[in-house]
């Protein structure tokens, strides 16, 4: 009968039963609410089992007060427990006064270490009393928790482990064995705990706990004790808790046969709490200007700290919100998007577009937006503008930079090696046009983004695209024009942007400070996880890096062999997402990377994300997955090689006057020299080189494709694709972004739909000092890795930032770089 009644009482989640009809030995401490040695990891778990303190992840103070009619007695405590170093610390103060055992007050110390699925923990305790013996005592306990998995936990406990003796006072050693389990999920726990002293196992006491959230914010709890000798009595606890975000509050009865307990309980905590909802749920504002800045300094950046790329940050926040239920609308404030080109501003399209299918609304608020801002806003459920707003939205248009008439002023020549008529990336330095392949090639990629644009914008807003084209034609909108034409569903004022959210939302509950997983973590065990690893940025040898000024980016073929190799052989990651974003950089880096990536398929799924620009290196790193995604819009292909180096006699030598004498001793000693041009056989070498590497290019994009050679080279040739036209030539798989990507790799991994995954970062870029030294052990096991290029001459490189043109195209060396600096507005 006792154990249906526990099975029919739901629980919370905090003590041991048993203490409630101890005898008054002063180790005890105070009674906590009903909870186990394997399911406690609180402030409180300090009394109980040290080793829970390590799964508190931020400050919390619990206040105790008990008042227990069994014993008349009284007690107060305080428990403090916080994270530091890595390490769960804990401390508590209890005073414990009673009719029939000694006043005393104990003050413990605590830590743990471990991870979330292991932790080891010790405690000490010391005690201040008029009586002598209690007086002198010191104690020490020590515990383990293990939560391999969801579903289970496991706990031991020595007590009173130096068992010490103090005048007539004997304390004997003690121990729990705990065991927790979840046949559900985190809602429903159930605990089952044996407490014996030495050398009395058979004598010991059962401790059933059932802990269950019948709501979110509203905890209940129940635990009964027994023995199975006529000596150790019965006793039954029930709790209630209810949790706010940073303050809870909870109410604990229980007795035996001969009186009752009350324990009431009150927790602070800087941690937020799953707590009581608001019937309309929470809507937050999502500032994405503020989302795609680097939350670092540039200080930080310089000394080699790294942060998760911006972009990555705010996706994998925008797929959390989508499956967060208390999530129920989001207010976009549209003013500038750093580092967003065609391709991110179409995921994050597709991200407002996800959102709403999940049933969360969303409003776009425009203060100043381009033709991309307006294409995410425009799949939004309503569109507001302030009176002020500036509707940069005027039609795509396409630049293509030159510079070969400023080379020629310079005195610079530029020796170029190539394959491929659409291979066009050095004509940027020794054309002062661009020639028609490069034009045909920038003319089909707009024509794609146009239409694209075209269809997403019209069907989203539902007009026709006459009205988009009447509205391009009138060059800076006025907000007022935009509302005539359908495209802004009101111009409103910043006070009444309330009321708006009201309407949005009737009882939406607003919060600045939401974020999705913001709430105590009380899962146990790891998630699996999704590696995703980027490749962001111009690619070279070294470690990835970037300066702090957002000069340059550079995909380090080092840091992403490491990071592929840390994927392949941590057992908690199923699947691994390459994440590239690079118009291409240096061809042996870019190799290295390919076969990193055909070595890590060997064991676990690698999916290819492309965002705005998968070319050339970019393609050649991402080949070799096992499906490739680009988005629509994705500049990717340009599949090819080139050697360029300069020339500098001219600018050196005849216009400030500097000489140089080479002395050689074969015949293309000189062959890299930066001061003269080519000879005719000089150009026939490199050349030669240079088709070469064309040719172990596309041998290997037709083994990782699944397409003939010839197949491979009548799309290849240098030409640059959009990722639909690059779909058509089996180059890529699937359209989709980061988030299909994901999927993809979950599926090819079998993790079940149901099984929530982490993602996780790996590789990520750092400040340019860290490219100093290489990373740890991978350049001792390939030591072809290739240096950073070196630097040109200050004057070019200040010239080429002016310009806007790509500082890797000007460093010598083979490369495989998108054919053109291609700009669309």
């Amino acid at each position: 009968m006792r154990l249906l009644a526990l099975l029919l009482l739901p629980s919370l989640a905090l003590a041991q039963t048993s203490t409630i009809v101890q005898p008054p030995v002063p180790t005890r401490g105070m009674t906590l609410p009903p909870t186990g040695a394997a399911l406690v990891d609180e402030a409180p778990a300090l009394s109980l089992n040290p080793a829970g303190l390590g799964f508190v992840d931020s400050a919390q103070l619990f206040y105790l007060h008990e008042r227990n009619l069994e014993r008349d007695s009284l007690g107060d405590g305080v428990f403090l427990g916080a994270r530091l170093l890595g390490l769960g610390l804990g401390a508590s103060m209890e005073w414990i006064r009673g009719r029939h055992e000694p006043d005393y007050r104990r003050t413990s110390l605590g830590l743990s270490l471990g991870s979330r699925t292991l932790q080891l923990g010790a405690s000490w305790h010391a005690f201040e009393s008029d009586d002598a013996d209690i007086d002198a005592l010191d104690t020490f306990d020590v515990g383990f928790t293990s939560r391999p998995m969801r579903a289970l936990s496991l706990a031991a406990v020595a007590r009173d482990l130096n068992a010490p003796r103090e005048g007539a006072l004997k304390i004997k050693r003690s121990y729990d064995l705990g065991l927790g389990v979840r046949p559900l999920d985190e809602r429903f726990t159930l605990g089952v705990d044996w407490l014996f002293t030495e050398g009395a196992f058979r004598e010991g006491q059962a401790t059933y706990t059932l802990q269950a959230e019948v709501l979110p914010g509203l905890r209940l709890g129940a635990g009964v004790s027994h023995g199975f000798v006529d000596a150790v009595p019965v006793a039954l606890q029930l709790s209630a808790t209810v949790d706010t975000r940073h303050l809870g509050l909870t109410y604990a009865a229980g007795g035996g046969k001969d009186g009752t307990d009350h324990v009431i309980g009150v927790r602070l905590s800087a941690e937020n709490y799953r707590s009581l909802r608001p019937s309309g749920g929470v809507v937050t504002l999502l500032d994405l200007n503020d989302a795609l800045s680097g939350r670092g300094s540039a200080l930080t950046a310089l000394l080699g700290i790294s942060e998760t790329d911006p972009f990555l940050r705010l996706a994998r926040w925008l797929d959390l919100a989508e499956k967060d239920p208390r999530l129920t609308g989001v207010v976009l404030k549209m003013e500038g998007l750093p580092g967003v080109d065609w391709g991110k501003a179409e995921e994050l399209r597709q991200a407002v577009l996800r959102l709403r299918a999940s049933g969360k609304r969303v409003m776009a608020v425009l203060l100043s937006v381009d033709d991309r801002g307006y294409f995410i806003a425009s799949a939004a459920d309503r569109i507001y503008a302030v009176p002020e707003s500036f509707l940069h939205v005027n039609g795509l248009s396409a630049q293509l930079l030159t510079a070969g008439g400023t080379m020629q002023k310079l005195g610079v020549h530029w020796d170029v090696a190539r394959v491929g008529r659409y291979k066009t990336a050095p004509e940027q330095l020794t054309l002062t046009e661009p020639s028609d392949a490069a034009r045909e090639t920038a003319n089909a990629y707009l024509d794609t983004e146009v239409a694209w644009y075209e269809r997403a914008v019209t069907e989203g807003r539902k007009v026709p695209v006459e009205k988009l084209r009447e509205l391009w034609a009138a060059g800076l909108p006025t907000p007022v024009r935009a509302q005539q034409l359908g495209f802004i569903d009101g111009i409103i004022a910043p006070s009444e942007l309330d009321a708006k959210v009201r309407e949005l939302v009737p009882r939406g509950h607003f919060s600045a400070t939401y974020g999705p997983r913001d709430e105590r973590e009380g899962r146990w065990g790891r998630r699996r996880r999704i590696a995703v690893v980027p490749v962001l940025g111009s690619i070279a040898g070294g470690r990835s890096r970037e300066d702090p000024l957002g000069f340059s980016r550079i995909a380090g073929a080092e840091t992403v062999v490491l990071a592929l190799e840390e994927a392949k052989a941590d057992p908690s990651v199923v699947a691994i997402v390459l994440r590239v974003d690079s118009g291409g950089g240096d061809v042996l880096a870019s190799h290295l990377m390919y076969q990193a990536v055909l070595d890590a398929a060997k064991q676990k799924p690698v999916i290819a994300s492309m965002g705005d620009t998968a070319a050339s290196g970019g393609y050649y790193a991402a080949m070799a997955a096992k499906e490739i995604f680009a988005l629509p819009t994705t500049l990717t292909g340009s599949i090819g090689v080139f050697y360029i180096k300069p020339a500098l006699q001219g600018l050196l030598g005849d216009k400030l006057g500097i000489g140089q004498e080479t002395l050689s001793r074969a015949p293309m000693a000189d062959l890299f020299s930066l001061w003269r041009p080519w000879t005719p056989e000089e150009q026939a070498t490199a050349q030669q080189w240079v088709d070469a590497s064309y040719d172990m290019f596309i041998t290997e994009v037709a083994k990782a494709r699944g397409l003939e050679k010839a197949q491979v080279d009548e799309v290849a040739r240098g030409r640059v694709w959009s990722g639909s036209d690059a779909l058509a030539r089996g180059l890529v798989d699937r359209l989709g972004g980061l988030h299909e990507a994901v999927a993809s790799a979950r599926r090819h991994a079998g993790v079940p739909e149901g099984e929530e995954l982490d993602l996780a970062f790996m590789g990520e870029a750092r400040g340019f000092f860290s490219s100093m030294g290489g990373e740890p052990g991978v350049r001792a096991a390939l030591a072809l890795l290739p240096q950073p290029p070196p630097a040109l001459p200050p004057a070019l490189q200040e010239l080429a930032r002016e310009a806007g043109l790509d500082l890797a195209l000007l460093t010598p060396g083979m490369k495989a770089v998108m054919p053109f600096t291609l700009t669309v507005r």
